[in-house]
């Protein structure tokens, strides 16, 4: 079943967002389906890693990149489906690595059910809120995958205005977004340039 949905996503459509090949949308869908059937805990280490230096996230450098919202969907599948713990586990850790890493500058939004153009980290949220019941059986992990969920716009669908002149927002813009936390300052200088540092900044 989760091999299907990974199947069912696009993922020649999705930008690609650098100029290496090792990020390329496709081989984060490789890595998931890797990471689906994994049995052995070198398995699922390398499907890991795969995801965590590819078209996913990066790492080193802390940065989120658009495949990350129809993975992260799979992803959340495996946290309440995963055939292991070591594969619900790697896969909680990944989410939150795409919730709090930030995205490159012009690749920071993504179309969604509720609404075009909206925050990546954002978009992602409100996957991670969708899934409330399996994270918090996750134990303390998933109730702090949760929190910091909490603090991200929410998105919803808005019925249409009387007044066909009014401007329409695709989603409440009620709080701002935390800022990304970033492990290593090495990278995120080099970088600072390209990066947006939160989805508040990006508007």
């Amino acid at each position: 079943m989760i091999l299907d949905a990974i199947d069912a996503v696009n993922w020649s459509a999705i930008p690609h967002p650098t100029s290496s090949p090792y990020d390329e949308p496709a081989r984060v869908a490789d890595a998931l389906r890797r990471l689906t059937v994994s049995t052995t805990a070198n398995e699922t280490g390398s499907a890991a890693a795969a995801l965590g230096g590819s078209g996913f996230t990066c790492g080193h450098a802390a940065m989120v990149f658009p495949a990350a919202y129809p993975a992260t969907a799979i992803l959340l599948d495996l946290v309440e489906h995963g055939r292991r713990p070591r594969i619900k586990d790697v896969a909680l850790s990944l989410v939150f690595d795409a919730l709090r890493f930030s995205p490159l500058a012009g690749l920071n939004r993504v179309d969604t059910p509720f609404g075009t153009d909206v925050p990546l980290c954002c978009a992602i949220a409100q996957q991670i809120r969708g899934r409330a019941g399996a994270l918090l059986a996750h134990g303390i992990h998933g109730k702090r995958l949760l929190a910091q969920a909490a603090l991200h716009w929410r998105l919803a669908v808005e019925r249409p205005s009387r007044n066909p002149t009014a401007a329409q927002s695709p989603w409440p813009r009620s709080k701002a977004c935390p800022s990304p936390r970033l492990p290593r300052r090495s990278c995120t200088r080099r970088r600072r340039a390209t990066r947006v540092r939160s989805c508040a900044s990006s508007l």
